[in-house]
């Protein structure tokens, strides 16, 4: 099974399509334990805004079930502590949501695409976003995305909250 944990809801983009206007975030039914889960995303709002506290969840996930795959969607990767928290994860789902995003996260993408051949990187690139020149042969891309309405889980997996006291 699968685990989708919110970490927060803060963001820093006000996408039109965001999932998270579908869900009712406040509800959701917390996290208490990571035991059970061969996989867990860690998801926001934008996870990178706080990159300490996704350096203290991947310790507690790990601490709880070694064993787990911890990925990470995120549209942010500028952050001074990108190496550390990927050094940590199994693997990153990064999303490019418009043009402008290719340029401002073009260096990095193109570094882990070079440090983590071994490691899961996706790529969702939305619709008529131009990646034409670029090579970034260790991401799995998937194009012309567009936005889901009602943003439906995938089959096999549970949406939950990190609790507070692990924040």
């Amino acid at each position: 099974m699968k685990l989708r944990l919110l970490l927060f809801k803060d963001c820093n983009r006000k996408c039109p399509g965001c999932c998270n206007k579908d869900w009712d975030l406040d509800n959701l039914p917390i996290c208490n334990s990571f035991k059970e889960y061969e996989e867990i995303i860690l998801t926001g709002g934008e996870p990178m805004l706080k990159p300490d506290l996704i350096l203290k969840v991947i310790d507690k996930i790990k601490e709880e079930n070694p064993t787990a795959k911890i990925i990470m969607y995120t549209a942010f990767l500028n952050s001074p502590k990108l190496i550390e928290i990927v050094n940590k994860l199994d693997g990153i789902t990064f999303t490019l949501h418009e043009q402008k995003d290719v340029n401002i996260a073009l260096k990095n993408l193109i570094i882990l695409n070079h440090r983590y051949s071994k490691k899961s990187l996706r790529l969702n690139v939305f619709k008529n976003i131009n990646l034409k020149g670029i090579t970034l042969n260790n991401w799995k891309i998937k194009d012309n995305i567009v936005w889901i309405k009602n943003c439906p889980l995938p089959q096999g997996e549970v949406l939950m909250k990190l609790k507070k006291e692990d924040k």
